[in-house]
């Protein structure tokens, strides 16, 4: 569909059509200049472990699992009163902390 004029009148479902074709087209627009970009600059940067939805399943059901061992920590340090699983607990709500931010 090509751009409509500025002063052309849409119904919505051709607004929408437009609106979206549009995006798509920024979209890509973008996704090659980045792209170009990461080209120029192949092995500077690190692997990024990929999730395409910022709080996927797996995601949560590892800070949950963190949360519980957190929890289980703290019962067991006041039970033991060690300071290893004081640390482990630390590092854990540390580490949890870090993955929210």
């Amino acid at each position: 569909m090509a751009s409509p004029a500025h002063n052309t009148a849409l119904d919505f479902r051709e607004y929408v059509q437009a609106i979206t074709e549009e995006m798509q087209t920024r979209i890509e627009q973008q996704r090659q200049a980045i792209l170009a970009l990461l080209d120029q600059r192949r092995g500077e940067g690190h692997p990024i472990a990929y999730c395409p939805l910022v709080d996927c399943r797996p995601k949560r059901k590892l800070r949950e699992a963190i949360r519980e061992a957190i929890e289980v920590l703290e019962d067991t340090r006041r039970a033991f009163r060690s300071r290893q699983l004081e640390e482990l607990r630390l590092k854990l709500e540390a580490a949890l902390a870090e993955d929210t931010e």
